[in-house]
C-alpha cells in the first residue's frame, strides 16, 4: 500500500489540509469513496488492509457526531446542513404526531447524527476535490 497521506507532486488539491484530511482525501482519491449502500472491491480490500484506528479516521468523524449541522455549515457544506435540519424536522414532527415513546425518538435522532458522522468526510471530500456539493445526503 503506498502513502497516501500526501497528494501527488505538483499537487495541491490538498493544500491548507490537516494530515487527517489529507489521510482521508489521499484514500479517496486512490480508492474512491464509499457508496451509501455498497462500496467498490478496491475500497472495501484497501479499507480492510488498514489498521483499526485509521478505519475509523476514514469512516467516522467525531466533531461530525458532536455538532452535526453546525459542523456542516463550517466545512461549507451549506446544502447538506439543511438537508440534515430538514430530515431532523421531519422526524421530530412524526414522533410528535405519532405519540412515539421519546426513546424511539432519541433512537431516530442518535441515528441521525451517527448517518451524519459516518458521511461527513465524504461529503467534504466531494466539495473540496471534486467541486461537486448536492442537495442529496
Amino acid at each position: 500500500m503506498t502513502d497516501l497521506s500526501m497528494p501527488a507532486a505538483g499537487s495541491d488539491r490538498f493544500e491548507g489540509l490537516s494530515e487527517t484530511w489529507r489521510f482521508r482525501f489521499g484514500f479517496f482519491a486512490a480508492y474512491g469513496t464509499p457508496g451509501l449502500t455498497k462500496t467498490s472491491p478496491e475500497y472495501t480490500a484497501a479499507f480492510r488492509a488498514l489498521p483499526m484506528r485509521q478505519r475509523m479516521k476514514l469512516n467516522m468523524n467525531l466533531l461530525g457526531f458532536l455538532f452535526g449541522i453546525f459542523y456542516l455549515l463550517y466545512l461549507r457544506l451549506w446544502k447538506k446542513a439543511l438537508v440534515v435540519f430538514g430530515v431532523g424536522i421531519v422526524l421530530g414532527v412524526l414522533t410528535a404526531a405519532l405519540a412515539l415513546p421519546s426513546a424511539v425518538d432519541t433512537t431516530l435522532t442518535f441515528g441521525l447524527w451517527i448517518f451524519v458522522a459516518s458521511r461527513v468526510n465524504v461529503y467534504h471530500y466531494e466539495n473540496r476535490v471534486l467541486g461537486r456539493q448536492t442537495w442529496s445526503l
